[in-house]
């Protein structure tokens, strides 16, 4: 792959939909989707991004080309343009949304995602979904403590009310249609309320929601009483209508991390960084497809996707980032050591014939 001549096709089209309406989120999705299926689409609560090859006439909101188009990729997956600054859960978003894409966005995404992975651990983030609470409890001056209520038992759910545990709510209660299964909420001291049966509980101070996009609204009267703070952190929306205690979203989260001139700041001096770290990637990645280094290390990568993939079938309550984490450690140190060795051998005929070994039929 000619990674440089290749940039001058490549293109990248997003949708901000962060609290968007259900109409509005639908019309970014088939927006993206416009692009085909070799495009790799990353759908969040915050934005609808895709990335592909070639000239579109979609209607998205703000563009990008050639290298700046991987340099957003790059920036989405580091969690950079994240309301809670190097969030963990879009890099595996990224990850999965280049599994179904054309090979060459898969390449170029595979640089972008290593570069990722490298500002990520030169600058060792370490936060998650659930420390929007953390955020919207400063934001709203409301201390952690006394009742909370979570609506929502899927990834978010349990991340915000883990989170909850740690910053010392007494009492924290899990709504939804069935009650959790797994470890998690059975070994961590939670109650469960049917939601329908929400509107009939005491009092909360915090109201927490996080529904699936295709979760009907919901309003006060479906809800217990709600006195410090409401959350949501669902797009689109979950709460609708007027609300007994103040109401902080996603968006309304955004804005308030924009008028932070110290962390933007911050995130400025990371794009620069990363930025560094992508073109330097960029520039041995197209040394190396020119190598017979570069063409094993192509060969080893496409065999450890298709593993991780056959794994994910077979293993569906592992999560993608684990099979991820795993499949790449093991590469890694099987592989590293003889990649490192035949680098330094000026033998090309012999770096050939290991990576014709590795070569798909």
């Amino acid at each position: 792959m000619s990674y440089l001549n290749d940039l001058e096709g490549f293109e990248g089209c997003a949708w901000s939909v962060a609290s968007s309406t259900p109409a509005d989120l639908a019309a970014a999705v088939a927006g993206a989707s416009s692009h085909g299926p070799g495009a790799a689409v990353v759908v969040s609560c915050q934005r609808v991004e895709a990335f592909h090859f070639g000239s579109c006439s979609c209607h998205a909101t703000v563009r990008w080309s050639g290298f700046d188009a991987l340099v957003r990729l790059a920036e989405v997956a580091s969690g950079l343009h994240s309301v809670i600054l190097g969030e963990e859960q879009i890099l595996g978003q990224v990850r999965m949304s280049l599994d179904g894409a054309e090979p060459r966005v898969a390449e170029l995404g595979g640089l972008a995602v290593a570069a990722a992975r490298t500002i990520r651990s030169e600058t060792a983030f370490h936060a998650h979904t659930g420390h929007l609470l953390d955020r919207a409890l400063q934001i709203a001056a409301v201390a952690p403590a006394g009742r909370i209520a979570v609506v929502g038992a899927g990834a978010v759910g349990r991340l915000v009310a883990e989170r909850a545990r740690l910053l010392g709510f007494a009492d924290i209660t899990v709504l939804g249609r069935r009650e959790p299964e797994g470890s998690w909420f059975r070994d961590g001291g939670y109650s469960f309320v049917p939601l329908g049966n929400a509107s009939t509980m005491e009092p909360v101070d915090v109201l927490v929601t996080c529904l699936g996009s295709s979760a009907e609204p919901l309003t006060a009267a479906d809800l217990p009483q709600v006195n410090a703070l409401a959350l949501d952190l669902a797009t689109p929306r979950n709460l609708m209508g007027p609300m007994a205690a103040p109401v902080l979203t996603i968006g309304s989260m955004m804005e308030d991390e924009r008028s932070r001139r110290h962390s933007e700041g911050h995130r400025a001096t990371l794009r620069a960084r990363l930025r560094q770290i992508l073109e330097r990637r960029l520039r041995l990645a197209a040394e190396d497809s020119q190598s017979p280094v570069g063409r094993l290390r192509l060969e080893v990568e496409r065999i450890r996707r298709e593993e991780a993939q056959r794994t994910a079938r077979l293993h569906p309550e592992l999560t993608p980032e684990a099979i991820d984490a795993i499949t790449r450690s093991l590469v890694n140190r099987v592989f590293h050591r003889p990649m490192e060795r035949l680098r330094t051998i000026e033998d090309r005929a012999l770096g050939e014939s290991v990576a014709n070994l590795f070569a798909s039929a």
